[in-house]
Order: C-alpha cells, then structure tokens, then sequence
C-alpha cells in the first residue's frame, strides 16, 4: 500500500504542475481564466492550447511509442500472451457489452450517444496515467500493453465505426426525397469506417506497440535479440513519456470542460438516431430540425450516464478484474497489476472523439474528471486489498 501511495502522491505532484503551468500561462505567455476559455495573449505569445497540444503531441506520437518499442522489443512474448492479458481482454469486453445494452435499451441512448457512454465507461487512460503507473509502481510499462492493444485495435474503431455509422444514418425520413442521399451517404460512411480502422493501426503508440511485437515475435521464431546498445535511444527518449503523459493530463485540467452539446446539436434531425455533426466531409446537408429526443430530460440523462461510467469505470472494473483474476489462479503480484490497470480512469481521448463528432463532448468531459477524481481513493484501496 505504500508503494502505490507514494506512486500517487509523486503523479500527483506531476501533474499539479502542469496544472499551474497551464494556469499561469507558463508555456504561452497568458493566465486561463475562470469561467472562460482564457484571457487575451500577452505579447503576442502563442496560445496555451498550442503549447499543450506540442507536449500531447510529443509524449503521443514520439516519446510513448519508443517506450512501448523498447519494452516489448526485450521482453518475453510470455509476459504479454499471459492470463492477466486474457483476464484484462475478457472483462473489458464484457463490461462494454454491458454498458452499451444499459445506454441502449434502459436509458433508450440512440446510437452515438449510447457509443461515447460505453467508451466514457471502459476506455482507459493508459497513456497519460496508466504508463506512468506501470512505470513507477510496478517498474514495467509492459504492464498497460493488453490494456493499449485492446482498446487501440479494438475499442476505439468500433466506437468510431459506430459514431460514423450513426451519423451517416441521419439524413432524412424514409421514402423521402432525402432517401438517396442518405445512401450516399452511408455508403461513405463505410469509406469512414475503413479510415478509422486504418488510422487505428496508424497511431503512433500502436506502431510502437506493433513494432515491438514484431521483434519479440523474430527474436521467440530464431533465438536472435537486438543488441541492447540498439535499444538504448529508444529508452532515453522513451523514458520522458511517463512524465511528459503527466504534465500534459495536468495542463488538460486546467482547461475548463466544454459546454454539454446534445447530439446533432446543429446539424437537423437526429430524433433517434444521436448522430454527430463531424461525420466528415463526405457527410450530407442536414435535415430539417425537429425536436431532439433529450428535450425535457437533459439534466436528469447527463447524472445517468456519468454515474453509470462512474460505476463502471471506478466500481464495477476494478471488481471484475479481481473477481475473474482470482477464479483463474492469477498470482498476487499479476492479479494487483491487472486490478490496477482495470481502476484506471476515463481517458481524455474519450472527450476527444465525442468533440471530433459532436456527441456528448460534455458528458464524456464530465465522466472523464469525475473518475480521475475518484480513481485516487480506490486505487489506493486496490493497494491495500491486493497488498
């Protein structure tokens, strides 16, 4: 328990600082300021969002997939196709299942919306938060790599897949003059879909992730290993990612959350179907609006769907880990790992695709800092449960 205090305590310190570094307008030369996005620029200093978007950008695209290459370029293939990954694998899939059926058919989500409550609900912050973790209370970043493969390869183009589709679908009422266009398209929101699954094996931690594999995988076939010499820039650079994930989490923070924008908030009719705004440039004109379908029951639908990513994210995970661990003889050491990694919280890309498609931006905003808020108190209790 004191190891995972003192992990927290220094992430923590972290992160705070990036908090005021953003605050204080450190890296941009102006202060954000409550109540409004930020305040007018001081000496013409770049904005702070671009100051944060420079570190997101280099600890994601540079820093983050050397770690996860070195990591798994000297690893055993063994420590990753283990139990725990299965165990990881299996209850993330089975909980999103559960939120999407619960989104969907006992709070009647539409498609989109239902697709962002599952995300806010079992999509990981394994980058800004779960590496470093890994990293300093476990002294392995190979810990996060089922939790990164499932949702980069899995989670998040489905998730996409979905929010294309249902935005696609929102062009007009059957049989009318609309009908052919809304063909149209959905069949370019097939084109969408093969893009978002071909950029999720693009991103740079996959790449990274992949990378590694691949040479564990040559290294396991014929017995030969890279050199550690050829690892060592892989590991200076890799080593600012834990850090840098901080730092970036913190400034993020200190952005205040955008404003709830229900689904197809501008964009026509969605009664139904919550699709977003952003399906891409092939999307449509938008239909005539009509009443959306949260009238009456905004307020009441946004505490339901941060509660039930709370429960999920901060409760149910982190149990189910445990639970499934324990019943299939998972050591202690790899069964505190793997309930670690399910106690992580919402990640901020959940926020990121809800804005990117107009749906939900706010309540994946709201989910994400209620479970990084609470994730503190039960992963010092996973601590001392799991010793």
């Amino acid at each position: 328990m004191l190891s995972v205090l003192t992990a927290i305590v220094s992430m923590g310190c972290i992160v705070a600082l990036g908090w005021v570094i953003q605050r204080r307008g450190l890296l941009a030369g102006h202060r954000i300021s409550r109540g409004t996005s930020q305040d007018a620029p001081v000496d013409g200093a770049a904005d702070g969002a671009g100051a944060r978007a420079i570190l997101a950008t280099l600890s994601f695209t540079i820093c983050a997939p050397a770690l996860m290459f070195s990591t798994l370029a000297g690893t055993d293939l063994a420590h990753v196709l283990s139990r725990g990954a299965t165990v990881t694998w299996a209850t993330t899939a089975a909980l999103a299942l559960f939120t999407a059926a619960v989104a969907r058919w006992v709070l009647r989500l539409p498609a989109g919306p239902a697709a962002v409550t599952t995300l806010a609900a079992v999509y990981v912050n394994g980058g800004n938060i779960g590496i470093p973790l890994a990293v300093y209370l476990f002294d392995d970043a190979l810990a996060v790599v089922p939790t990164l493969l499932f949702q980069l390869l899995v989670l998040a183009p489905l998730t996409l897949a979905v929010l294309d589709r249902s935005g696609a679908a929102s062009g007009g009422e059957p049989g009318s003059a609309a009908a052919g266009a809304r063909r149209t398209a959905a069949r370019s929101g097939w084109t969408s879909v093969v893009r978002v699954l071909l950029a999720a094996v693009r991103n740079p931690i996959t790449v990274g992730t992949l990378a590694g594999l691949l040479v564990a995988v040559v290294s396991e076939l014929t017995g030969a290993r890279l050199p550690e010499v050829a690892l060592i820039p892989f590991d200076l650079i890799g080593a600012a990612a834990p850090p840098l994930g901080l730092l970036t989490f913190g400034m993020t923070l200190a952005v205040p959350m955008p404003a709830l924008t229900p689904p197809g908030a501008g964009t026509g009719s969605q009664h139904g179907s919550g699709g977003g705004s952003a399906a891409g440039p092939d999307a449509g004109p938008a239909a005539p609006a009509s009443t959306p379908w949260w009238t009456g029951r905004d307020r009441l639908l946004v505490r339901a769907v941060v509660s039930l990513a709370v429960l999920v994210r901060n409760v149910l995970h982190p149990l189910a880990a445990w639970a499934v661990g324990t019943a299939v003889g998972l050591d202690p050491a790899a069964l505190a790992l793997v309930v670690t990694m399910a106690a992580l919280p919402t990640a901020v890309n959940v926020t990121t695709y809800a804005t990117r498609y107009g749906v939900f931006d706010g309540v994946a905003a709201r989910a994400t800092v209620w479970t990084t808020a609470l994730c503190v108190p039960v992963l010092v209790a996973v601590g001392a449960f799991t010793g």
